[in-house]
């Protein structure tokens, strides 16, 4: 597929993803020669009407955002592929970095002072998202889906751009049906979901879930079930070498009691300012 040219001016450069049916490719958008991201998804019996509703959400959702951490939607289109068969191609732009996930495959943790800034910086774009009309819920926050924007593996977090991409999981409700047993499709990686999110519900406060565990991920280097437990409950106290009072925020934030967690990003995010630094 390198060389190939879609829509008339998407050339390929290379595949980054593939799962049945859907590919996610780098390309060059041949009108400016900057570097963009292609997803596409085959429209053939095997679709699942689940995979092409959460595709076109993806789409529409993408279309109303305007974050400069996110990525933003730039183009969407129809091709044709062998055996009469077609894809809808969704283009939306390229953000130059290295996902948390590949330090982590890479032997680097990360110290607390860097996963504070990679919380910050991410609530602050759920901050955005949940208060977006339509509410995005993004449904998938994990290492792989945070990037550290033009970073190498050597460098720390700090004066980096922290940013959230793969909308393929995002939920958007209208602010006047959003209640606190919103009923979704169950997408997603299970190891990061908060506990209403696997039973089929995912609200708000799931987002801090999902990004709490990446956080105590981050920091470990050690997989969500191999995480410490007390019974069902993580015990952050059980991690060593963090301060308390940011233990104690991280046991807020993956809270498998929704009414114990945090109620917001921006409550979360205003509650973290407030911490003593670590030394």
């Amino acid at each position: 597929m390198a060389g190939q040219i879609l829509g008339d001016r998407y050339q390929v450069e290379k595949q980054l993803g593939k799962k049945s049916g859907r590919w996610t490719l780098l390309a060059q958008d041949l009108s400016d020669n900057r570097p963009v991201i292609l997803k596409l998804i085959s429209i053939d019996d095997d679709l699942h009407p689940d995979m092409l509703r959460l595709f076109e959400r993806e789409i529409n959702t993408l279309r109303a955002l305007d974050h400069p951490d996110l990525p933003q939607y730039l183009d969407y289109f129809e091709i044709d592929l062998p055996k009469d068969q077609k894809a809808l191609v969704l283009v939306q732009s390229y953000i130059e970095g290295i996902s948390t996930d590949k330090y982590l495959h890479n032997g680097r943790t990360f110290t607390e002072s860097e996963i504070r800034r990679v919380a910050k910086c991410i609530l602050r774009i759920l901050t955005y998202l949940h208060n977006h009309n339509p509410i995005v819920i993004h449904r998938d926050i994990k290492p792989s889906n945070i990037l550290l924007a033009q970073a190498d593996v050597a460098s720390d977090v700090k004066g980096t751009r922290v940013c959230l991409v793969d909308f393929g999981s995002v939920q958007a409700i209208a602010t006047k049906k959003l209640t606190a047993t919103t009923i979704l499709t169950l997408v997603g990686n299970e190891e990061y979901m908060a506990p209403e999110q696997l039973g089929g519900r995912a609200v708000k406060a799931s987002d801090l879930y999902s990004l709490g565990i990446t956080l105590l991920t981050l920091y470990t280097g050690l997989t969500p079930d191999s995480l410490p437990h007390d019974g069902s409950r993580l015990n952050i106290t059980a991690i060593d070498g963090l301060t308390p009072p940011f233990a104690q925020w991280l046991q807020l934030m993956v809270e498998a009691n929704i009414e114990r967690r945090f109620s917001s990003s921006q409550n979360a995010l205003d509650v973290l300012q407030t911490l003593p630094k670590n030394q």
